[in-house]
Order: structure tokens, then sequence, then C-alpha cells
């Protein structure tokens, strides 16, 4: 479900580039630093973008370093380091990846959910330690959403995808140090819902024809294939709007540039293409 809040690359400057880079890297050594080194194959441009957000609105920044990568251990590169910003997005994409191991058991993927379940089940359970609370919510959501894809096709069920990424999104607003705190903790969950609402809906378009082929729960199979495509149009544009008034209300410190193009520019890019049945650019 995770991958589609990305940037538009080319409409990014080498800088942004470089240091959007830089943020996704060093997620990734921050899940194998914490983790281990399995787990980070589980690093999403999602979670790199809620890592990015709350960087920008620190005010403290992380520490650059120059370090190879295991994919490419022989060129250096730019890493961010040893800020609680990558260390809370590390631990959310380990607790929603070890939740949503544990709903594929329940739901059409037992096997693959088994064995997703048994690799995160050590990391997910010490991440969850870390964010009780949380972790909660996220179960009780997830739960919500099995019950419903077990009836008729519903898209109420974005919405509780929304209330999920709201919860992240909320925890991660509590992390930060910044002068309109209060601010934030009042914006960050709306940011969340209408992001989680608008990921369910585009990877549920993405999915239909898959879905329907393989008789699979996809809530747009509750209309016509033009209809589903008039629904979910009209809707992202709605998410889209909201994510983009709401992000344009915060305080940011730096990285405001990436931030926007993500917002105004990929959030757009991503949907056009998925409608349209392109295949999403490597970035």
């Amino acid at each position: 479900m995770f991958g589609y809040v990305r940037p538009e690359k080319e409409l990014l400057l080498m800088r942004d580039f470089s240091r959007y880079r830089s943020i996704y890297c060093g997620l990734c050594k921050t899940i194998k630093k914490r983790y281990g080194n399995l787990q980070r194959s589980i690093v999403t441009y999602d979670m790199t973008f809620l890592a990015t957000l709350l960087l920008s609105l620190s005010r403290e920044d992380s520490e650059i370093v120059t370090e190879g990568c295991v994919l490419n251990p022989i060129t250096k590169k730019a890493i961010s380091k040893n800020h609680p910003a990558l260390d809370f997005a590390a631990d959310a994409s380990i607790i929603l990846a070890y939740f949503s191991a544990l709903d594929n058991v329940r739901d059409e993927k037992p096997v693959k959910g088994r064995l997703q379940s048994l690799l995160f089940r050590r990391s997910g359970k010490k991440a969850g330690l870390l964010y009780p609370e949380l972790s909660a919510k996220i179960e009780a959501c997830l739960l919500e959403l099995s019950e419903l894809e077990k009836g008729d096709y519903d898209t109420a069920a974005a919405d509780v995808f929304g209330r999920l990424l709201a919860e992240v999104f909320s925890e991660g607003g509590k992390i930060l140090d910044h002068p309109d705190r209060e601010l934030l903790i009042r914006v960050m969950p709306d940011v969340g819902f209408a992001l989680g609402k608008w990921v369910y809906l585009i990877d549920a378009f993405d999915d239909r024809e898959d879905d329907l082929h393989n008789k699979q729960w996809n809530p747009l199979l509750k209309f016509s294939e033009l209809d589903s495509r008039i629904f979910a149009e009209e809707t992202l544009r709605g998410c889209e709007e909201e994510v983009d008034r709401l992000l344009a209300l915060l305080p940011y410190l730096r990285d405001g540039s990436i931030i926007g193009n993500i917002a105004t520019i990929g959030l757009v890019r991503t949907r056009e293409r998925v409608l349209a049945g392109i295949e999403l650019p490597r970035i």
C-alpha cells in the first residue's frame, strides 16, 4: 500500500534532491541500527516524507555524514543520521509493517502474512514497547479494516486508514521541539488523515483490475470502471487540496521546498500516472 507519497524528482533543485535522498538513506540506516539488516526492506517513500516533514519542523537538524550503502558500498553519499525524527519514522515503519503482516494472516494472504509476521515479530514487539498507545491504535484500525473487508464494498475503509495515519502523524508531532509546538500538535493529525485517505484510495485504484480478476475485496469495485475512476479522481483531488492547505499552515525551519514539491506536485503527478495506468518512475 505504501510508496505513493513521493517528490517529483525532475522539478526538485539538485541540492533538495540530494537532501531528500540523504533522508531516505538515513531512514534505511536508522532501521538497520535499531532493528536489523533484513528490516531495512520496509523503508518507503511515504515514511521518508514523514521523516522529512518532522525534520523540517525540528529546531535542530540531523547530522549529515558521508558513508557507503549496502547497495553501493564503493560510492559514498550524504546520509542523515542521529535525529529523533528518523528514530520515530523507523519505529513507526516497523509497527506498521508488523501489524500489516498480522492483518495479512487474517485476510487473503496468510502465507505471505505468516512469513512477514515472523520476520517482524521481534522488532514489532520492540517498537511496540516504545509506543504502546500508538501500536494499540494502529492494531485497532487494521482490525476495523479487516472487518469492513468481510462485508460489502465500502469506501469508508479509506477513512479508517486515514485515522490510522492520523495517529502516526499525531504521535510524530509530539516529539518535535519547535517554538510553535501547539500548532503542530493540532495540524499534524489532520495532515495524516487526509494523506492516509489519499494513500488508501490511490492504492485501491491501482489494484482494482487485479482485485477484480482475483476476486479480492476492493472498495472501488462497488462502482463500474468509469464511475470508480470518477469517484477516485474527485476524492483524491479533494485530499490533495486538504494536504496542501494544512501543510501551508506549518512553520517550517528548513526543507520547505521539498515538502512543497511533494504536496503540490508529487501527489498530483502520482495520481495522474496511476489513473492513466502509467508505471511510477524510480526516484
